[in-house]
Parts: structure tokens; sequence; C-alpha cells
């Protein structure tokens, strides 16, 4: 993607967030619109060359709406749908699994599935990043413009939490193929118990969360070219019917519509 830069934040951010990112796009896309599959994972888009960005409630929403100052994305279990049709400098945040409610004290399984505002959230928050990137000369700086993002979540958030060590504890365990019932006995919790930390802290059940890195997986499989049989074995997948129906049930395409409109990215996928 043209003018991408990431990098990790400092601490004591890096707790909570897993990446900051940036970037600049001097035109539109061949594809007017960008459907982003789920990651599991929340999600802060800020707009720095305007004041709003526009969303899509589904292919046939043509007009789309505009969310004031960007946007806050909870963790999703289907597809979002964005405004790729014009030039655009961004900045992002990107949230570790339970970083959401240590970092900014909001429950992620309140914000799971929803898009919000950020200026229904923060008023004037955004407004003032784009007054600290401007007062930098940082607009068309990368990584400028990276300092500048991480010295506002810093002042908005003096001193983040930690997030719930269960998270940390659980998600490898549960990418390593756990079943739940298992690590809900290791940790020594009840079902109920396990299951609402896990939401609390990351916006989504144990299940939907496994579910989610199992797809990413493949995802990033079928994009190095590998053949859907070999990353339905490869990703945990019971065969190919397994990894199709789950695919159309997580992103609403089937693999090879996920192969055809591929992007430069294996999360994105063009809306033509």
């Amino acid at each position: 993607m043209a003018g991408w830069l990431q990098r990790p934040p400092a601490p004591p951010l890096d707790a909570c967030v897993t990446r900051l990112w940036t970037s600049a796009r001097p035109a539109g896309l061949p594809h007017a619109r960008e459907w982003n599959l789920p990651t599991g994972l929340a999600d802060l888009v800020v707009p720095l060359d305007r004041t709003a960005l526009r969303r899509f409630q589904g292919a046939d929403d043509v007009h789309g709406h505009w969310l004031a100052g960007g946007v806050l994305q909870g963790p999703m279990l289907a597809p979002t749908l964005r405004d790729t049709a014009s030039a655009s400098i961004v900045v992002g945040v990107q949230f570790r699994p339970g970083g959401l409610p240590a970092l900014l004290g909001l429950p992620a399984d309140a914000l799971a599935g929803r898009t919000v505002a950020l200026d229904d959230l923060w008023p004037g928050w955004a407004a003032a990043l784009r007054t600290r990137v401007d007062a930098a000369g940082a607009l068309h700086d990368p990584a400028a413009r990276l300092r500048c993002l991480e010295q506002a979540l810093l002042a908005a958030c003096l001193q983040p939490a930690v997030p719930d060590p269960l998270v940390a504890w659980a998600l490898p365990r549960l990418q390593a193929g756990a079943a739940v019932g298992a690590l809900q006995r290791q940790a020594g919790l009840s079902p109920t118990t396990f299951i609402r930390r896990m939401r609390a802290a990351c916006g989504l059940a144990p299940a939907e969360l496994r579910a989610l890195q199992r797809l990413q997986a493949a995802l990033c499989a079928g994009h190095a070219g590998l053949a859907w049989a070999e990353v339905a074995a490869d990703c945990g997948y019971a065969d190919q019917a397994h990894l199709g129906r789950e695919f159309r049930r997580l992103t609403g395409h089937t693999p090879g519509q996920v192969r055809r409109l591929g992007t430069a990215w294996p999360s994105h996928l063009a809306c033509t």
C-alpha cells in the first residue's frame, strides 16, 4: 500500500496495542470499496486529510454513512466495507486482545460488532490530533505521523491498565487447538466466568476467537498461493468443505472469491 508504515508502540502503550500504522494513498484504488475481513481485534482509524470516514452497511449500500472524526471498530465476526474511492491520509491503532478495555476503559463486549464515530466517543480528540500533526508539519511524513499519534494516545491515557492475564494465557492455547472446556478447567474457572472474562477483555467468546485465529491463518496461507485443500489441512479445518463453510460464514465469500478479489493484504478484498 502506498505510503504505508507500521511499528509497535513504546511502553506503556505496547501492553495494549499491537501496532501503530499509517498510510497515504495518492489516489483512489481501482475498486471504489474494499472489504475488511474480521480479525477479532479492535481498531481505531483517524483521517488526517478530512474530518470523517465513510463506511457502508453492505454491498447494496451505495451511499454509505460518514463517521465524524474517524472510527473505533470493535471486534467483528463479519466483514466491514470501507471507502477506497479517493486519496487519503490516515493513521490507525490495532489493539491487542484485551487491550481495548485496558487502555481506554471501554468494555470490549459492548463494542463487539460495532463501528462507532470517534467524535461520539471522545469529542475533539481526532481534531486535536489533526492539529498536532499540522503543527509538527507531519502530514506528509509517515514516521512523524506515528509519533503524533503515539503522543496523542499517551496524553489521553496517562496510566493504561494491564490487560486481563487470562487472555495472554488462553489465546495461544486456543490457537494450538485446545478445547475451550479444557482451558476453562485448567484456568480453575467456571464456564460462565471463563467466557465472561474473555468476552469482557476481547469482545468475543473463546470459540469465536479461535474461529477467527484459524480464518486469519487460512487467509495468509491462501494469499501465499497454497492450494485450498492444503490450507484446510494445515490450519485445522476438518476438510476443504469445512474451510469453505467457515469462509462463507465469516467473510461472506467463498475461497475462490477470496482469491479472485484479493488485494495486497490477505484480510482485504476488492468489492466489485
